[in-house]
């Protein structure tokens, strides 16, 4: 798992942040792209913190009901150029949380530097790590590999909050609304129920 981090972020380093945007030509023209494509005002905000350790507690399945606040607060803000509003609601994104987590981070990456902050890696980098920790979670051979993987499984999504609650400049509470609190339990019931089925069935 180091490994493929390793790979990641030297791809990273050879591409996308060796290109140059010193020019305001270029920086005018990727402004207008991003607008192309969408930017939203408005995102779910919690505690990156509490955010890791809810999805610690609940089998990482957590991070499906913080796509769902997500793409909830995103469709109120979103904007893009040719007026057309983001296709599919929230609770199809979420449903859909393995393909939505790349559109997500995608967005967050346009605000962030629109609004010129430090955006996150691009969507493959903390898309693959997602999915490859949940891989790595599942079918590691070697305890401490699937301690990594679900680590990176759990820790990815929390990574995008915390570039994302530099945004209102403003702390966020540590503490877990109850709401948040009661969507873990659901979901590690879930986690429960789902490692019982593979237990019976396979």
């Amino acid at each position: 798992m180091l490994g493929i981090v390793a790979v990641l972020y030297a791809a990273y380093a050879l591409s996308l942040k060796r290109w140059d945007y010193d020019t305001e030509a270029k920086r005018n023209a990727r402004r207008a792209r991003w607008k192309e494509q969408g930017l939203t005002n408005t995102f779910y905000f919690i505690h990156a913190g509490t955010l890791f350790c809810l999805n610690l507690a609940s089998g990482g399945l957590f991070t499906f009901y913080w796509l769902f606040r997500q793409w909830q607060a995103v469709a109120h803000g979103f904007r893009r150029l040719d007026g057309k509003p983001l296709r599919g609601g929230a609770w199809v994104r979420a449903l859909g949380g393995f393909i939505s987590f790349f559109p997500l981070n995608a967005l967050i990456c346009r605000t962030c530097a629109y609004l010129r902050h430090t955006a996150p890696l691009p969507p493959w980098v903390w898309g693959t790590l997602w999915l490859g920790g949940l891989a790595g979670t599942l079918a590691s051979p070697s305890a401490a590999g699937r301690i990594i993987g679900y680590l990176f499984f759990c820790g990815a999504p929390a990574v995008l909050q915390r570039r994302l609650n530099a945004l209102p400049n403003q702390p966020i509470s540590a503490s877990p609304r109850p709401r948040e609190i009661l969507a873990a339990l659901g979901a590690l019931a879930c986690a429960a129920a789902l490692a019982a089925a593979i237990r019976v069935w396979m």
